[in-house]
């Protein structure tokens, strides 16, 4: 109930306000992100999952920029010279057997999601492709780990591999 709500009233105030204050909009969508996590984990839909119905989303961007190994058809076309995180990521998917897929957008990334079909997602982008990522796939479980733009957004991006890791323990054990 508390994530029905969330979806059918909260995004939708979200993207209001969002509009009336644009400077707070990235707040409101963290906190949207915060929430949803928090409903998540305390669901029933927080436990473990077979590796092979869990689905890890992430985005093109946090490739390094300038690399000649494209990984939107396949992560595993990663080269895994340490530049960006992927590297990291191939390793988590080779121990965990889970499901990786990069988007190059949030059509790409509902796609995806209604082609897998998988229990649990585990979604890292920026605050707003997260919170419509959310929103859209409801009533799909969906853990939201907001991405960091030290380069700006789009660019070079990261996020916290620890973060990644525990969640996946939880979902695996």
């Amino acid at each position: 109930m508390k994530r029905w709500l969330l979806t059918y009233l909260g995004y939708p105030l979200l993207v209001f306000f969002g509009k009336i204050f644009p400077s707070k909009k990235e707040k409101l969508e963290s906190k949207y992100i915060e929430l949803n996590n928090k409903f998540v984990k305390s669901s029933n839909n927080f436990k473990r999952h077979p590796p092979e119905k869990v689905f890890l989303l992430l985005p093109h961007c946090i490739q390094f920029d300038d690399c000649d190994h494209r990984i939107t058809k396949t992560i595993f076309n990663c080269e895994e010279c340490g530049r960006c995180k992927i590297s990291d990521v191939v390793k988590f998917g080779k121990k965990f057997g889970i499901i990786i897929k990069v988007a190059t957008g949030g059509r790409l990334a509902r796609r995806l999601v209604s082609e897998i079909k998988p229990d649990f997602i585990i979604a890292v982008a920026c605050e707003r492709e997260l919170t419509e990522g959310i929103s859209a796939v409801y009533p799909m479980p969906v853990i939201g780990i907001p991405n960091l733009r030290p380069n700006g957004p789009c660019r070079n991006t990261t996020f916290d591999l620890e973060i990644l890791k525990k969640e996946l323990e939880v979902l695996l054990q």
